[in-house]
């Protein structure tokens, strides 16, 4: 009797096997994002605070707005942070109020080193990989809102884990990474109220929504989600869904539009209060800073309907942030749903916000050369990918050898993606070409007088002035210059890595006007199986740890 007992005791239980197996999973994925963004996140943190010393660029327009704060001292004014919004300068803050509580303490008599930010940027870049696994979770629950299965869920959260562009972008204290949070957490909540809703939800997403256009302006237009979402629910099994249509979008200004906004403003204010407070100088930051880098020729008349600058953002900025083939995947399910008319009171929202976006960034923002302007696609491409890998499992699910198939080759088009983030988060881990090139020329001038010049090319002061920023003295000075003009060396930076031609040409341009002789070329190229990853043809902003500084030594007087 009691062996009979214990043997029911010991009878495993299928549901708990398939929970545990699936909590592991979920695990596993959360694991591998957080290596994959804490691996080389010390990458830089040395080079020191200065337009000439960052090694990323836009780390230190971030930390020039956040030092601006002080919110132990009342201070919430920052001018630095105004041509983009101010909310994640504030979350920065909080770090930046503990950090001088706690130097406060240990070192009360001691002044602080005020141009050592490194610990201020370390927790910095913490807090976006912590947003960057927040989101991750997100997009999970938002695909298990809309299919109410794990697996597919699981996929979409996968694909987002490792989509190299968020891997690259998870290390830096930029506002990119908290915006796609808030995107993410909007597209969830309108899928939540789709069958269920409240006001304090439509207020609640509205509040994120304005959150975000605090966080980046651009962010602002996924407010349009939940409209959306609200307009296209449950009009897609009809008959007569335009009339359904209709009778919703008047039901939708007459109440819920109302709600949202309402929650927007509220959301933009706390999120920016200068926006409302000090108007002036804020449209001052806009007109002079940011316009700078706005193409507002695209929207006259006669190129309204020219879309060369979305074809080059579909083509090229969208496959390399996706790289290698990631890409393939959301391209393909967004093309399998749009012949899914049961699906598009999910899909025709993202679709639109995605349309919209992309219209609006490539033609207002100067150039298809930043892959970070496509970053707040990516929660919604991941969603969808989760729908339609849940609507493929379920029409196939007595053909389990057409499941198995769509499934390998999901995987086969995601596992290309892991190997690159590993090779390039390691290769952020080995030593800088900065760092290398600064201990030569150290080593080279010793107590010496030198003049180093830098030419003035494109990406200069992140690529070669932070080598030389440290050297700077009595007797070395740096210059910016051409190559006709005389100095004791010349440093040429590229903002990624050159091919053998390239190089060859600049090595020739340089030397044709006989000043100087090609030396030596700094470079550090991520590995992946032993085998160097090249890359020649990634936009700048994929490749800041991997920049080329190819140096020159005057030639010796005949």
């Amino acid at each position: 009797m009691r062996f009979a007992a214990r043997s029911r005791d010991t009878v495993i239980n299928p549901r708990r096997v398939k929970q545990a197996l699936r909590s592991t999973a979920f695990l596993a994925v959360l694991s591998l994002a957080t290596y994959l963004r804490v691996t080389g996140l010390s990458w830089g943190l040395t080079s020191g605070y200065g337009h000439y010393r960052n090694f990323q660029p836009d780390e230190f327009i971030s930390l020039r707005g956040v030092l601006q704060l002080d919110l132990l001292a009342g201070r919430i004014k920052a001018p630095g942070a105004y041509f983009e919004g101010t909310f994640n300068y504030y979350l920065w803050a909080v770090p930046q109020a503990a950090l001088k509580v706690s130097k406060a303490a240990a070192r009360p008599v001691t002044s602080p080193n005020t141009d050592d930010h490194s610990d201020l940027l370390y927790a910095c870049r913490w807090m976006s990989v912590l947003f960057d696994l927040c989101t991750i979770i997100v997009v999970f629950l938002a695909i298990r809102e809309a299919t109410q299965n794990f697996y597919p869920s699981l996929v979409g959260a996968f694909c987002y884990a490792v989509l190299p562009m968020q891997v690259i972008y998870a290390h830096f204290m930029r506002t990119h990474v908290l915006s796609n949070l808030l995107c993410a957490l909007v597209i969830w909540l309108s899928l939540k109220f789709r069958n269920a809703q409240r006001s304090w939800m439509l207020v609640l997403v509205g509040f994120i929504s304005g959150l975000g256009a605090a966080t980046r302006y651009p962010v602002g237009i996924i407010v349009v989600i939940p409209c959306l979402y609200l307009l296209f629910a449950r009009c897609d099994d009809l008959p007569n869904w335009r009339i359904r249509l209709w009778e919703r979008a008047k039901g939708f200004v007459a109440g819920p539009v109302w709600l949202i906004g309402l929650g927007f403003v509220i959301g933009l204010f706390l999120g920016h209060p200068m926006l409302f407070l000090n108007s002036p100088s804020v449209t001052k930051a806009i007109t002079g800073e940011t316009l700078k880098y706005a193409s507002l020729q695209e929207f006259n008349t006669s190129q309204l309907v020219n879309l060369s600058a979305v074809w080059k953002y579909i083509s090229y900025l969208i496959p390399f942030a996706m790289y290698p083939f990631l890409w393939l995947v959301p391209y393909c399910a967004i093309l399998y749903l749009g012949f899914r008319r049961s699906l598009y009171s999910q899909f025709v929202p993202i679709l639109i916000f995605s349309l919209l976006y992309l219209y609006f960034m490539a033609k207002g923002y100067v150039g298809p050369y930043f892959a970070r302007a496509t970053m707040l696609l990516f929660p919604g491409f991941c969603v969808l990918i989760g729908i339609a890998y849940d609507d493929l499992r379920f029409r196939f699910r007595k053909q389990r050898a057409v499941v198995i198939f769509v499934t390998a080759n999901l995987l086969l088009l995601l596992v290309p993606s892991v190997g690159f983030d590993v090779a390039y988060v390691q290769g952020m881990g080995q030593r800088d070409a900065r760092s290398a090139l600064c201990q030569d020329l150290q080593q080279i001038i010793g107590r010496s007088p030198a003049t180093i010049g830098v030419l003035r090319s494109g990406g200069y002061f992140h690529t070669v002035m932070p080598a030389i920023e440290p050297l700077k003295s009595t007797t070395v000075s740096t210059r910016l210059q051409d190559a006709r003009q005389p100095a004791d060396f010349l440093l040429v930076g590229f903002t990624g890595q050159i091919n053998s031609a390239q190089m060859n040409a600049a090595v020739r341009g340089v030397e044709a006007q006989g000043k100087f002789k090609y030396e030596k070329s700094y470079s550090v190229y991520p590995r992946i199986f032993g085998r160097e990853l090249r890359l020649t043809r990634f936009p700048s902003d994929m490749t800041y740890p991997f920049p080329t500084i190819l140096l020159f030594r005057a030639k010796a007087e005949t």
